[in-house]
């Protein structure tokens, strides 16, 4: 028998490429997260500055050995502490950028289905609960890339790019988390006292805690642009 009309079948491809999109978004997401790393930037400038200011430091004569001598320094001394700062950053964009948000994906599609499970069944199967959470984490995550862009490109003051940074993220996160309630209702059917007992309480919570994690990237980011205007002025 064809699987071209099964239900099943189109169920399946909609779990694996919703969860395959998932993957990249957030791989895009952890390399916006590391290109625009206020710490690594700050660490590569200050770098720079102090092999140039012990270069300046020296007679004219021995400039060429004070040059050797500052690149030895900084070799020997403060590269190594820059690449750990690097280091370290680039597993706090790991951390925030991709493991965080995985890891809260596949929780609250666990912990919905279980409880959509005791208290009457997931109509729509364990399958959908997980798509519906992709496909909005997916949402989410694509449409925080696409704004941080926005905001780090527009010429406008830091002052502005604070508020945008700090109130559009969170709105982005609260609306999508409403979206996604409205969502499982649709795949489930959990009827009224189900939705009044875990829907809105869930949403609520789930509402408020990726809004305020969402403030550590608006942190994030903000600092990259404040560093970029400082260093650009």
């Amino acid at each position: 028998m064809s699987t071209t009309h099964d239900p099943s079948a189109r169920s399946a491809w909609a779990w694996l490429v919703t969860w395959a999109a998932l993957g990249s978004v957030l791989v895009a997401g952890l390399y916006l997260w590391q290109s625009n790393d206020p710490v690594a930037e700050a660490a590569g400038r200050g770098l720079q500055e102090m092999e140039r200011r012990l270069t300046e430091l020296a007679p004219q004569e021995l400039n060429a050995p004070a040059s050797k001598l500052a690149a030895f320094f900084t070799d020997k001394f403060v590269r190594p502490q820059t690449d750990m700062a690097r280091v370290f950053t680039s597993g706090w964009g790991l951390l925030f950028g991709v493991i965080v948000p995985l890891a809260m994906t596949l929780l609250g599609a666990l912990f919905t289905q279980a409880a959509l499970s005791v208290t009457g069944g997931a109509a729509g199967g364990w399958r959908e609960t997980f798509r519906v959470f992709a496909f909005n984490r997916l949402v989410a995550e694509a449409l925080s890339i696409a704004f941080v862009l926005v905001v780090i490109a527009l010429d406008w003051g830091l002052a502005v790019k604070f508020v945008l940074l700090f109130s559009g993220l969170p709105l982005i996160r609260i609306a999508v988390t409403v979206h996604l309630a409205v969502t499982l209702c649709e795949a489930h059917r959990p009827g009224f006292g189900r939705v009044l007992l875990l829907g809105v309480p869930g949403m609520i919570v789930s509402g408020c805690v990726t809004a305020l994690l969402s403030l550590l990237p608006a942190a994030w980011f903000w600092l990259h642009c404040a560093l970029a205007a400082l260093l650009g002025a």
